[in-house]
């Protein structure tokens, strides 16, 4: 005798197939597509001071008058402990007073290596002559002594 198993046919199996989640773009990437985006860029090179976060820091900024925003690109600069002290950008306009900067932002540097910040300036900028760091205390401030100034880029 002749035994035929009988098999049933298995259900079909369900795969679902998730698409890939794109991933973010990094702010390298993000720059770089903002300097192909606008055609107003100015580009300026940061100049070290002596202060001991500098550390022969260099690398440049660049800001799109038409945007209002730009971004900082920093090779060298020291690490902060934000319980300590943060960086803390200021915009000199020429169209506003010397002694009031525009705020442009608190913002830390956590790795070694090439960082690019965003820039958020608080205010409209008109003119802008000079981009400057200082080291302030955690949380930044309205008014910088300006004690510590770690880069500077200058446009005129």
């Amino acid at each position: 005798g002749v035994c035929w198993s009988a098999r049933r046919p298995r259900p079909p199996q369900i795969v679902y197939v998730t698409p890939p989640v794109p991933r973010p773009p990094t702010l390298g990437e993000e720059r770089a597509k903002f300097l192909a985006d606008h055609q107003d860029i100015q580009k300026l090179d940061w100049t070290a001071t002596a202060d001991p976060a500098a550390r022969g820091a260099s690398g440049d900024v660049v800001w799109s008058q038409s945007a209002q925003r730009g971004y900082m690109r920093f090779i060298g600069i020291v690490r902060n402990d934000r319980q300590k002290f943060q960086y803390q950008l200021w915009i000199f306009d020429k169209e506003r007073d010397a002694r009031y900067p525009v705020d442009g932002g608190v913002f830390d540097v956590s790795a070694a290596g090439e960082v690019i910040v965003p820039i958020n300036a608080r205010l409209p900028i008109g003119r802008p002559t000079l981009f400057a760091v200082t080291v302030e205390a955690p949380g930044g401030v309205v008014v910088s002594a300006r004690k510590r100034i770690v880069v500077t880029a200058s446009s005129t």
